[in-house]
């Protein structure tokens, strides 16, 4: 059979395309690998209660709050629900206004039960709003595990059971869930959601183990009061915009052990915004290029479909064949891993969002190399070297936060 000759400038536009197909294959496999590996390891592991008589691990929880995010009276619910002992659940706002507050307290009416302790204050001299509430809600911890959750977390009844048996080992200084989206319900949402599950679940397990590289998430990073203790509770990530990676690397630099949980962490995402959507990954993106500008480009590297643009555009049928081959293999690979992680299908309504969520994240990489600038919590931030942030206005007088909000 007659070989047909290839042409060295489409050679070129290929390999990219099919080198991102095979970083994202090995990430697809080391993500699977791990699922299946933590498969067995739950059904040999003994029982985690501990013996009768042996005292339990005692669990608190600071969940910071900031005005009423979809579905937020079930995600706190969910908390309320946890099947351990002793528990500690520990709620504030920066307002006493905050209607968020209002529904923790009804949740603990119903849960008479409960320890549960409301906080109304925060320090708003802290650059980052969130650490200067956590800043007044990590006196009232109690117990000896502090988990720091986010509003939008909804938890399983058996989440505590799960992850507490890593911190056995009394090496170990925090333990941090992968995160996983799920919810949607609108084509924003959907795409907010793929991205989150593929970012802090799929590739952050493949950074894992091909790396070493720990990338903690604050929706699910539970840790040692002990370690806490060790790194000046949160003083050192007061300027920090990715306070939760920053803190988990005080905690290492300390000495402790980092150690992945084999439980994921669910957050409930069902309506969202296009603004949304793109200020948030405007404001990662821009700073993991300040935390780690080496490591920055290699997640060009873990997205293959926007390198198949200059193939169609060859205009040659061959090659575009080769630019499909590549997308459709790319939707499987990202629908598995989504399906394994997430517990639940992608509705086949959303599976054509996938390039185009992949391409928007493209565009936003690239922006992201110039912005100086990132909006969160309907404030604007200087995005400084190393991940810092500056208000760029004086910080407002604290006041009533607002009855509804999308944005992360």
């Amino acid at each position: 059979m007659q070989s047909i000759p290839v042409d060295a400038g489409l050679a070129l536009l290929v390999a990219p395309c099919l080198v991102s197909l095979a970083a994202y294959g090995l990430a697809w496999s080391l993500a699977i690998g791990w699922l299946a590996a933590n498969a067995v390891r739950r059904r040999r592991r003994d029982d985690p209660r501990p013996p009768a008589g042996a005292p339990a691990t005692g669990l608190t929880i600071l969940k910071p709050l900031c005005g009423i995010d979809e579905e937020l009276e079930a995600n706190l619910a969910s908390f309320f629900e946890l099947e351990h002992e002793p528990l500690q659940l520990v709620f504030g706002a920066a307002s006493p206004d905050d209607p968020a507050l209002a529904i923790a307290r009804r949740l603990a009416r119903k849960h008479p039960g409960r320890d549960v302790t409301i906080v109304a204050a925060a320090d708003p001299a802290v650059p980052n709003p969130k650490i200067g509430l956590m800043e007044s809600l990590l006196p009232h911890a109690r117990h000896g595990i502090v988990l720091l959750s986010d509003s939008n977390v909804r938890v399983t009844t058996d989440e505590a059971r799960r992850v507490l048996p890593d911190f056995a080992d009394p090496t170990v200084g925090m333990v941090y869930q992968p995160v996983v989206a799920v919810g949607e319900r609108t084509v924003p949402a959907a795409v907010e959601n793929l991205h989150y599950t593929e970012y802090a679940a799929f590739l952050t397990i493949g950074a894992r183990i091909l790396a070493g590289q720990h990338t903690v998430n604050a929706k699910g990073q539970w840790v040692r009061r002990e370690a806490l203790a060790a790194v000046g509770d949160f003083t050192g990530v007061r300027d920090c915009g990715a306070d939760d990676y920053a803190l988990a690397e005080l905690v290492r630099r300390a000495g402790w052990g980092l150690r992945p949980a084999t439980a994921m962490v669910h957050v409930v995402q069902r309506h969202w915004s296009w603004k949304s959507f793109v200020l948030r990954n405007l404001r990662h993106a821009g700073l993991r290029w300040r935390i780690c500008p080496w490591a920055y480009p290699l997640e060009l590297l873990f997205n293959p479909i926007p390198w198949t643009l200059p193939l169609l555009a060859a205009g040659r049928l061959d090659v575009a064949a080769v630019a499909a081959a590549v997308v459709a293999a790319k939707l499987l690979l990202e629908l598995s891993a989504t399906r394994l992680l997430r517990g639940v299908e992608l509705a086949w309504r959303f599976v054509p969002v996938i390039p185009l969520k992949d391409l928007v994240i493209f565009g936003c990489w690239f922006i992201a190399l110039f912005a100086r600038t990132a909006t969160w919590r309907d404030r604007t931030y200087r995005l400084c070297p190393g991940g810092r942030i500056e208000p760029l206005l004086p910080v407002p007088a604290v006041g009533p936060a607002p009855a509804l909000k999308s944005a992360a």
